[in-house]
C-alpha cells in the first residue's frame, strides 16, 4: 500500500508540471456524472478551447509503455470512453501520468488505439 502522502506529493508536483507545460490548473468537476464515471486528478486549461485530463499514478518498478499499458489499464479504458464522447467545442487531451519510484514523472498521451509517452521529468 503506497502512502497517502506519498500521492499528495506526486499531485503537488504534478500540478507544478502542468502549469510549466503551459495549463492553468482548474478544480476537477466532482458533482456531474461524468465525475462518477471517470474521477480525474487533475485537469489544465490552454486559453478557452484545449483541455488536459490528468490521472495520477505511483509506480512501483521501472515505467515503460508496457509497464503503463498493464498497470493503468483500467484508467486507459475509462480516458478512452472520455474520447469516444463529443466534447463539444473544446479539443481534448487524456493523459496517465506516472512517478516512479526515484521520483521522475513520466506522462503517457491516451488516444483510441494506443498510448504513447509524450515527456518524461526528472526530479
Amino acid at each position: 500500500m503506497i502512502p497517502q502522502q506519498s500521492f499528495h506529493a506526486a499531485k503537488n508536483r504534478c500540478t507544478k508540471l502542468l502549469e510549466s507545460r503551459g495549463y492553468e490548473p482548474v478544480q476537477p468537476v466532482t458533482d456531474s456524472h461524468l465525475s462518477r464515471i471517470i474521477p480525474l486528478h487533475l485537469v489544465g486549461m490552454k486559453g478557452d478551447y484545449e483541455a488536459l485530463c490528468v490521472k495520477v499514478r505511483l509506480a512501483q518498478g521501472v515505467v515503460s509503455p508496457v509497464y503503463v499499458e498493464s498497470f493503468c489499464r483500467f484508467d486507459i479504458c475509462q480516458f478512452r470512453s472520455l474520447l469516444m464522447m463529443s466534447p463539444g467545442d473544446i479539443f481534448l487531451r487524456c493523459e496517465e501520468w506516472v512517478a516512479s519510484p526515484n521520483g521522475s514523472i513520466h506522462c503517457f498521451e491516451v488516444m483510441p488505439n494506443e498510448i504513447r509517452e509524450v515527456a518524461a521529468y526528472a526530479r
